[in-house]
């Protein structure tokens, strides 16, 4: 089982394979607000939802024994399912904030934008431009894949992608590419916030098993999706919240609309995870229960 070795870019877990998206914010105006305690509370409140529960649970499962080369297809394919629709949607949502804001304040629209558009730097592979294009975060997903022989077409194959995993995907894309700004702005904010303890999880789980899954040195670059994102998502997420509070200008009616993204995202998200440990771990009783309309 060999994978596509990415010797060109190579990420070292701790240093930014750019610095990058900063460069961003250092362009636009400078922030001197703090997030209001409505936004910087959904954080809390992302992080007692059931669902993370349930993606704690599925974490465990991963460190209890090596998934079987079907096991993967299924795994990989299912979190690719909504991992696929994430940046174009966040490219997405920040051309309509930049449009919208064109029609208030024309000349601030692109500082506003950039705040999101930051995140798909990264995304895309744009984020050292002094070393040219680096791989887009689909391809380092797709080079990750192909260590276990997994193909893109095995990606995208609906035999190996689970049901609530397909809705996921469609949901995504609708609440970055249509759904209110705010409730948009919401669901990528649980994006971001959840990321680096999902990534995290997967990569305690790989690395436990690094002889069974054929992983050759400690921090093996076959697993870059995972570092990068590890690396890269809470200053993502930093910047959603700044958007939020710049968007609504703290004012909170506008505020209270953010959170039914968020916890659209996390319904959603607590059933694949609930559905993810059914079908891969069947036998061994999982630690948590979702129950995705709940709240904590």
């Amino acid at each position: 089982m060999k994978g596509k070795q990415m010797n060109d870019h190579r990420f070292i877990p701790g240093n930014r394979m750019v610095q990058s998206s900063m460069r961003l914010n250092e362009s636009s105006q400078p922030s001197s607000f703090s997030p209001s305690l409505i936004v910087e509370g959904l954080k809390s409140d992302i992080f007692k939802h059931t669902a993370i529960g349930e993606l704690k649970a599925f974490g465990q499962n991963l460190q209890s024994r090596p998934l079987e080369i079907e096991e993967l297809r299924i795994f990989f394919a299912s979190v690719g399912a909504f991992i696929l629709e994430i940046p174009p949607g966040i490219l997405a949502l920040a051309s309509r904030i930049t449009d919208e804001c064109l029609k208030k304040s024309p000349f601030a629209a692109l500082a506003s934008g950039a705040r999101i558009l930051f995140a798909a730097v990264d995304e895309y592979g744009l984020n050292d431009m002094e070393r040219g294009l680096l791989p887009t975060h689909h391809q380092l997903y797709v080079d990750m894949a192909a260590h276990w022989e997994i193909t893109a077409d095995d990606l995208v194959n609906a035999a190996y992608t689970l049901p609530s995993a397909k809705v996921f995907g469609h949901q995504v894309a609708q609440y970055y590419r249509e759904q209110d700004i705010l409730q948009g702005l919401g669901f990528h904010l649980a994006v971001e916030t959840t990321s680096t303890l999902e990534f995290g999880l997967y990569l305690k789980g790989f690395k436990k098993f690094a002889r069974q899954y054929k992983l050759q040195l400690k921090n093996d670059p076959i697993l870059n999706f995972l570092f990068i994102h590890i690396d890269v998502e809470t200053s993502h997420r930093e910047m959603g919240l700044e958007m939020v509070e710049l968007y609504t200008q703290g004012q909170p009616k506008l505020v209270d609309q953010v959170p039914c993204g968020a916890f659209t995202f996390m319904e959603s998200y607590g059933r694949l995870f609930a559905d993810l440990n059914q079908m891969l771990f069947a036998k061994q009783q999982s630690t948590a229960v979702c129950h995705p309309t709940t709240v904590v």
